[in-house]
Parts: structure tokens; sequence; C-alpha cells
């Protein structure tokens, strides 16, 4: 079917009257008309100073919607949109929108004209960035892109993909050539004390203004009417091919209406595999681009287990976020309605939590919740945004459900098959699908090619030989401080490969990650490279700390500088007003090259960058993390000192987070000590209240000590308690009736250096377990795999052992 691609008479003669130039109108159509001939995303950005951008924008995007809504039922018959979506959906995203606001201006600029050519059958959405949440799973024909005061890299990658194939992208912008040296609101979150606006980049905005003119697809005008960059030739018609159809099996146990839902083969398959999980309980992982319909796939499927089951069915779904399973509640609303339910939704700030009908329930958790509830079936999306241990928490569920993108703004690279998969092998067999073809728009659409390569969604880390794993076992590699100018500036294949590592070895990364190296002032990176140039180790550190006097006597009060994440630590829970004024490097990030992992590269980079702190005046080293037992363990070795642990737990990884230290000069050495001495004290109580359910592994490492000598902390014991210790040892008095007196031996064990006695593994779990965190016998027995007896004899042998050691201190 070829439609005609041209603004009416009527557009033009509107058009003309409010001075726009015949050529800009033959760019937009021809724009239009290339994305409707392809299925692919066109962008047009508008240069310029004052409100005629947003008119111009109104006016393009105007007469454009009303050449969508004159071809809107050829569009649903075609099977490229969807037969409900008969109205042209346009998005309008801001800075701001509050009264007075220029973001609000430039809004109303664009309205003027906008509601007078686009027409009634058109829905507009107007949002500010920072309620872009709301706006995830759902799919516009036109967007009109504020950018000219404030973004942010994760607004940019939200926003962008929910353009369906056919559609246009109007970017407002300022003039390049003033952009280029301009800060925005995102500049100004990077401010931090001892630094000033003056020191913050402008790297980021330089490298997204060279990709608008490096890629296809994107045409740039000023709003005066002068093509910068423009269509090679013009068009005025486009050819529009239906989706290909898709064969549906012959016979499906799940309604035939489930099936006539799908656009892609992938789709289908997807239901396929889900009808598997009916008779036989199973594991299942599901893996795609971003735009795949993996969210709606799932979101339909398990509709189709639940009704195909015929029975009560529970379902529970997670993913790191709310917003991420918006598109798979959504879809799983409209399977029931498609098959006569009258579904009961609950929402929570206008996101879908829950979803009822007829003996069918789906119910979101935080991930770190969601494997504690008995269900039918458990859904993880977004899993590669879920930290690995807690992604283990689902693997002995009967039915359970792994879906991941792979790459784009939620993505973690392969990190998700190398960091999970890989372990799941070993403990279950599943089935693998991966969906492969675009449903939001075609292959080769030119808008995701210039998305992917701006926010390096896609980047990966150089590939490793033979000769560089000889290099790594030799240790022949150096650490170097990057030229991060010449990185963004050249578009160097080595900050793809940096930020590779982290997509690869980390299981969260947001497009702004990228943005805060390039640009915040207190950020740099480093690399441990081979010798012959491979990066193998990435970093990323923050200088904090150096905070003028008037600046921590405020932090004392409660302000909050940003940045200076341990200073601001060390003043308000330990008291030291004077650590603010030293200086120190926080590790934010380091990663290592997945294929070289365990080969203690990591180890290497932190002495060579404390090698660097110690030459460069500095006078400490210290990070912040998730405290799983291989972290915490890595840092402890590495002679870090614990210095605080976090009340709660992480809600997406469920892990509280540890900070370390480690002290370079003198001063810090003192006032670190100082500060690892005072949280060991209040670990011992905190075991037994805050952090009563934090793993005895893990515990056991908070308590190591880079320092090695015992805390000076009194612990007293009457005459009465020493003599119930002693009738405890020898048998006479039983635990239960003598814990007041063993909890100071065990706190004395837990508070001691380097000379204390020697227990193994698992008496010190014991110890923690039992005594600090008082858990039942029975959890106790249950935690080392014993009898309840055997266990109660062993804590009596341990303690014995205890006492006899620090009976003398005591008397």
């Amino acid at each position: 079917m070829t439609v005609k691609v041209r603004f009416d008479k009527e557009v033009r003669e509107y058009a003309k009257g409010e001075k726009v130039k015949d050529s800009v109108l033959k760019i937009t159509e021809t724009a239009l008309a290339q994305a409707l001939e392809k299925f692919h995303r066109r962008m047009i950005v508008i240069e310029g100073d004052t409100l005629k951008k947003a008119e111009l924008a109104g006016i393009l995007a105007g007469a454009s919607a009303r050449v969508l809504s004159d071809i809107v039922s050829e569009l649903i018959e075609k099977r490229l949109r969807d037969e409900s979506e008969d109205k042209i959906e346009v998005l309008y995203a801001t800075d701001a929108l509050g009264e007075e606001t220029f973001g609000r201006k430039r809004y109303e600029a664009f309205r003027k004209h906008f509601d007078i050519l686009a027409g009634s059958e058109v829905n507009v959405t107007a949002v500010t960035f920072k309620h872009t949440r709301e706006i995830l799973g759902r799919t516009y024909d036109l967007l009109v892109l504020d950018m000219s005061y404030d973004y942010s890299p994760n607004d940019l990658g939200r926003i962008i993909e929910t353009v369906r194939g056919g559609g246009l992208i109007f970017i407002l912008a300022h003039p390049f050539e003033k952009w280029k040296d301009m800060w925005t609101g995102f500049h100004k979150s990077l401010v931090t004390p001892p630094y000033t606006i003056e020191d913050v980049k402008k790297r980021f905005n330089r490298r997204l203004i060279r990709k608008f003119t490096q890629h296809d697809g994107i045409y740039i005008i000023t709003e005066n009417g002068k093509a910068k960059k423009k269509p090679k030739k013009s068009k005025s018609q486009a050819k529009i091919r239906a989706r290909k159809g898709v064969e549906i099996p012959e016979e499906t146990l799940f309604p035939r209406e489930l099936y006539e839902m799908a656009l892609t083969r992938g789709q289908v398959e997807v239901l396929e595999a889900f009808e598997e999980l009916v008779d036989k309980e199973g594991m299942l992982v599901l893996t795609a681009d971003r735009g795949r319909g993996k969210s709606v796939s799932v979101g339909i499927a398990a509709v189709g287990l639940a009704v195909a089951l015929k029975k009560r069915t529970r379902i529970v779904v997670t993913a790191p976020e709310l917003e991420n399973v918006q598109s798979l509640f959504r879809f799983a609303k409209r399977t029931l309605e498609k098959l006569g339910f009258k579904p009961y939704v609950v929402e929570e700030k206008g996101l879908i939590t829950e979803l009822y009908a007829r003996k069918i329930g789906l119910r979101y958790y935080p991930p770190a919740e969601g494997y504690k509830k008995n269900a039918d079936l458990y859904i993880l999306d977004e899993a590669a945004g879920i930290h690995v241990p807690i992604l283990h928490k689902y693997l002995n569920k009967p039915r359970v459900v792994y879906s991941s993108t792979i790459h784009g703004y939620e993505g973690a690279g392969r990190g998700f098959s190398v960091k999970f998969l890989k372990k799941a092998r070993e403990k279950r067999s599943f089935k693998e699908l991966h969906m492969d073809e675009p449903i939001r728009y075609a292959y080769g659409d030119p808008i995701e090619k210039w998305l992917f390569d701006v926010l390096l969604l896609d980047a990966e880390p150089a590939e490793l030989t033979e000769e560089d794993y000889e290099l790594i076992k030799r240790k022949e590699v150096y650490l170097e401080e990057p030229d991060l100018d010449d990185w963004f500036e050249n578009d160097r294949e080595d900050l793809r490969n940096f930020v590779g590592i982290y997509i690869l070895a980390h299981y969260r990364n947001r497009p702004s990650d990228v943005a805060l190296l390039a640009d915040a002032p207190h950020h740099e990176a480093r690399v441990l490279r081979l010798k012959n140039g491979k990066i193998v180790t990435a970093i990323q550190i923050a200088k904090e700390g150096g905070i003028p006097k008037n600046v921590i006597d405020k932090m004392a009060k409660g302000y909050k500088p940003r940045g200076n994440i341990i200073p601001d630590m060390m003043v308000k829970h330990h008291y030291l007003k004077e650590f603010a004024r030293l200086k120190g490097y926080r590790i934010v990030r380091i990663a290592t090259h997945p294929d070289a992992m365990d080969m203690g590269l990591g180890s290497k980079a932190l002495e060579l960058l404390e090698k660097e702190a110690r030459e460069r005046g500095l006078d400490w080293i210290g990070s912040g993390f998730g405290a799983s037992e291989e972290l915490v363990r890595f840092w402890v070795r590495n002679g870090f000192a614990v210095v605080h642990l976090s009340p709660a737990r992480n809600p997406v990884s469920g892990e509280f987070t540890a900070i370390v230290l480690k002290p370079i000069s003198k001063k810090a050495k003192e006032l670190i000590k100082k500060a690892n001495d005072e949280f060991r004290i209040r670990f011992t109580e905190w075991l037994g209240d805050t952090h009563r359910e934090l793993e005895p592994e893990i515990a056991r490492w908070l308590f190591e000590t880079p320092f090695g000598e015992a805390v000076d902390y009194p612990i007293h014991l009457t005459e009465i308690q020493k003599k119930r210790l002693d009738a405890f040892t020898g048998k006479v008095l039983t635990y239960d009736t003598v814990v007041d007196a063993v909890k100071p031996v065990v706190k004395l064990y837990f508070l001691d250096g380097w000379m204390k006695p020697y227990l193994d593994e698992r008496q010190i779990k014991l110890l923690i377990y039992r005594v600090l965190q008082a858990h039942s016998w029975e959890e106790t027995a249950k935690l080392i795999d014993r009898t309840e007896m055997f266990t109660m004899i062993e804590v009596r042998d341990v303690i014995r052992g205890l006492w006899y050691y620090y009976k003398r201190l005591l008397t």
C-alpha cells in the first residue's frame, strides 16, 4: 500500500503564515515518509534560543499527526499497531511544567500551533523528566523532547525507546555552538564541595551533539528554518508493508486468542515455552535486546499458564523496579480482558502492583522479598539488574522464568549469562530462548543505533587471547590515568572497552554513569592495562574530602554535601569532624574483565592505586559496596577496615551497604583505627537487633581488622557470672541459663586482635548465629546441618575453649 505523505494545502498555508519555509516542511515530510516505509523512526533536531523552536515543533508535529491520523486504520490492518491504538499518541517531555517556568512556556508555545493542526484524533501526554517512570511500557507516535535546559542520560534512554516505528522525534536544543559550553541542571547536580560549577566538564554534551551529526536518520534545522543536515532527496509518499504474518500452531494448550496477539515468531515461541510449564514444572530463561516485546510476551503467557492450570493460580512478579514490569502487567490485563475476565487492578502512584481476575492473581514484590512467597509461578523480569545471590534464591522454585534485556537501558550485557547462568546450569536444567526480532520498530532502526552509540549501551571489553592470559599470569600490567578529554572527544575504543567491563561485571548500569564519569569534577578513571595496551581492570574513583571548616560544621548538624559519601559518614556516625579535612579516593566501581576474574588483577589494581595515592599526598582510600561474602573478603584481605554497615538492606540487591577505608597518612590511620574499633563494638550489639538477619558468613568478615590490635573495650563479669560460666563449661548448667555471661566472652573474642584463639569457620559462624544473633537451637542446627543436641554440645565446647583463654584477663 502506497500512502501520500504530503501536508495538505491548509497546513502549508498556516505554516507559511507563521513564516515556516517550505524546505522545512519537505524535510519533515521526507522524514515521516522514510519512517513509515521502513517502519523505523526518524529524528529532527531544532536548534534555537527562543520560543520559536517550540512553535516550529508544534507546527511540524501537528502536521505529522494529521497525516498519521488519516492512515491509522491502514496501519492497524497491516498489524503495525494494535487495534486498540486507534488514536495518534504524542509525548512531550521537558524538565519543568510548573507555572512561570521556561519549560512550561515552551510547552504552551508548542501547543498553540499543534492543537490547531493536529486534529481531534490525537492524545497528548506531557511529562517532566522526574516523572518519566509513568511512561515506561507505553508507546508513542510522536515525541517532542525538550533538552533546552535539563535532562539526564537516564531520561534520554528511557524516553526515546517509547517511540514506535513510523514515528518522529523532535528534539528542542540550544544552538550547538552554545550548547557545547553550557551547564545543564544535570551538571549542577554534580557540584560537590570543594568544587564549583566552573569545575564541571561538558564532555557528555559534546559527545551527544557530535552523535547527532554523525548518525543517519537524524536531520538538523534551526528555529529560523536553516537546514544544517537534511535528507539526500525529498520523499512525499511511502510504500507501507504489512508486518509478516505469524504462523500459529495448529494445536495449542492456551486459548487461540493469545496466539493471535503475537506479532513475531519469537512471541509465539515464548507462549509455546510457557505451555510446557503446564504439565511439568521447570525453568525458562528468556533474553532479548530492548524493544523485542519480551515483557509483553511474558504478560500474555503468564495469563495463558494461569488459565491452563485450571486452579487458583498465584504469580509472583519481581524486577529491580516496579517500573520495569508495567508492560508485563498491562498486557496481562489486556489478555484477561480478551478472554472475557474483568480484572481488578491495584495501583500505587499510577503504577500497577497487583492484578486479579477469578482465581488468578499476579503481584509485584521487590526481588529480596518475592522468593519468600508461595506461588505457582515466579517471574523475574529484567533479571540482569537483580543481584546474583538473589537470583539464586529463586532457582529451586518449581516454575520460574528469568527474563532479561541483554542490551539497552536496563541491560547488563553478557553479565547475566557470565555471572548467573553459568552457575545455574550446575543446579538445574532449563530452556533458553532469545528474542531477536524487534516489535516496536523494524530491524536496522537508525535511532536505535544512535541511542546505543551515544549511551554506550552495547559497549564490550576487548577480547583476550592466550598471549594476554600469559601477561596476566606474570602480572605484566600497569596503572594508568586515561585522558578523558581524549576518550570522549575522539570516541576512543578504550572508552567502549572500559564501559564494557562494567556492563559485563556489574549487575546495574545506567546511562548516567557514563555522564558522571564524563563530567563530574570529582570523578576520574583509572585502568589496569596489559603491556600490549588492553584494558583488563576498570576503576572509577571519586575524589573526596578537603572540605572547608564551615561546611563540616553544617555536616555535623545534618547537612549532606553531594559526593563526599565517606567524609559525611565519618562525621555523622563517628563524630570525626577532622576526617572531613583529609583527602582521599573513594572507589566508586572496580571491575575486572569477566574472562580474567580471580587472577589477582583487582588486588593488583588496588596496590598500584594506593601507591599513586601515597605519591600524591592523599590520606586514605575507601569504598562503599553491597556486602556479599566474596566482596567483604576481597576488601578485608586487601587491608581495608570496615567502618560502617547500613541499617537496612538495599531493596533490589538484598544486601547491606558496607563502607571500608585504608589509611595512607599517619593522621588517617589514627582516625580510621578509631572508627574501625567503634564499628566492631557496635556490630556485636547490632547483630542481635538491626542486623539479626545478616548472613553469619558475611558478619564473620566484617569483624576482621587490618590493625591487628584488640579493641580497648572494658568487659566486666561479676564473680557469680564467672562461677556460672565454670558450671556451664563443666556441664552443670545449660546454655540458656548463662547467656548473660556467655555473651561478654564471645564479644571479647570478636573484639580481640590477631592473638585471639583459633576457631574454624563453622565455629565462628556458630558464635555469631547462636550467641550474637540469638537464633534458636533449631535454626542454628539447620545452619550447620546437624542435630540440635550436637549443636548444643559444639557451642558448649567452643565457649569452654574461649572461657579458659580469657578467664585470666577477666580476673
